[in-house]
């Protein structure tokens, strides 16, 4: 199996280097497993850059940086498109989610027409992120019933050709949500999502999510977002 392991990646100089080592010696010990580190570095400015070139002389990299941000949705979606791997896991480079997550769920990945998406149990992020998941939550219920404990969580694997199969003029409706919006866009094309239970260790290093000022907008945004998902044809 050759699986492509997608990282957005903005400003994370302070986890990137422990978190590529850790992923690659524990994945190198598991027979008949070819993959690669697709890196989507979005316009840091803390060194992440010239570090991810460092990088690419020891591990398997596609390195996907770019000057300007193009935003977290983006970043997720050209990592997709630029994956060689039958199989494309998407994750977060925060160090939040360990490479024993994917390990421990090899022997579940999904067929043709399905997503394995993980719930963090518990989740540890902090307080305004949780609150303003769970009201979010309450909308996105409402609208699809996806019947998830954890519509959001940045941990989803399937087939290449799988992803290819969701619109990417849906799945660009969520700048911030993208992980709400893809849940919403495989309801809608009847493609399956299976959950599993995943680690989540608090942050150690960088910033985590927005700042509270930000929050209305995004909130705002991202129910615009949901509701051309729901109302399209």
């Amino acid at each position: 199996m050759f699986l492509s392991i997608v990282f957005p990646i903005f400003n994370e100089y302070e986890n990137l280097t422990a978190l590529l080592q850790d992923w690659d010696q524990k994945l190198r010990l598991i027979e008949n497993l070819n993959y690669e580190f697709v890196l989507v570095e979005d316009g840091s400015n803390d060194g992440t850059k010239e570090l991810i070139k460092d990088l690419e002389k020891i591990y398997k990299i596609k390195n996907l940086s770019q000057i300007t941000k193009r935003g977290y949705t983006k970043a997720v979606l050209d990592g997709i498109n630029n994956s060689d791997g039958d199989y494309i896991l998407c994750t977060d480079s925060d160090n939040q989610i360990k490479v024993e997550s994917l390990i421990n769920n090899l022997q579940n990945f999904p067929l043709d027409d399905q997503f394995l998406i993980g719930y963090r149990n518990p989740r540890n992020d902090p307080f305004n992120r949780i609150i303003y998941s769970k009201l979010f939550k309450l909308l996105h219920d409402v609208l699809f019933n996806s019947k998830l404990k954890d519509p959001s969580c940045p941990f989803v694997v399937g087939k290449k050709n799988t992803y290819k199969k969701l619109p990417a003029n849906l799945l660009n409706q969520m700048k911030e949500g993208f992980w709400w919006g893809f849940v919403a866009v495989c309801i809608k094309k009847n493609i399956k999502i299976y959950e599993t239970p995943i680690t989540h260790y608090k942050r150690i290093s960088g910033e985590a999510g927005y700042k509270i000022i930000q929050l209305p907008f995004i909130i705002l945004r991202n129910i615009k977002g949901l509701l051309k998902i729901k109302f399209s044809k």
